[in-house]
């Protein structure tokens, strides 16, 4: 009987230690970079609250994972400009957060990612129903949310 309980204890432990995200902010350099012709340079970080502070947020662009951000981290890339679906999730949340952004060439996006309060509390209160009838609520859910906090001209 120990040896379950320490077996789901441990499971539990590497469950935790795997969802936080990385830490810092990934492709760094490239903000010491020009912009290649047609591109545009999108920064993703992620506010450093306690809310949600040992889940890692997975941002994906367009449908293809770019970055598994953790607390106060971020990361850095360039995409094609043109019309671009970010969307944010963790992987057992049954909703995903989704913002559209139509890139212009030569500028930098930086987005912020940061918990929502709501969906944080139902899955806290009532755990995965909380989750199921907070996703149920909300057309645009998941644990977090992403905004365009500024438009910059760089190239």
């Amino acid at each position: 009987m120990k040896k379950i309980i320490l077996i789901v204890i441990s499971l539990g432990l590497v469950a935790t230690l795997s969802a936080c995200g990385t830490t810092g902010i990934q492709n760094e350099a490239l903000l010491k970079q020009p912009l290649t012709g047609g591109h545009s340079r999108v920064k993703i970080i992620r506010s450093e609250q306690f809310l949600a502070s040992g889940r890692g947020a997975r941002v994906k662009i367009d449908g293809k994972e770019v970055a598994d951000i953790g607390n106060g981290a971020g990361a850095i890339l360039d995409v094609p400009a043109g019309p671009h679906n970010v969307s944010v999730d963790v992987w057992d949340h049954p909703n995903v957060f989704n913002l559209r952004i139509e890139a212009k060439p030569g500028t930098m996006y930086t987005l912020l990612v940061k918990p929502r309060e709501n969906a944080v509390m139902a899955g806290a209160v009532l755990g995965v129903a909380g989750m199921l009838v907070e996703a149920a609520a909300n057309e645009n859910g998941g644990l977090f949310q992403v905004e365009v906090v500024s438009e910059q001209r760089i190239g």
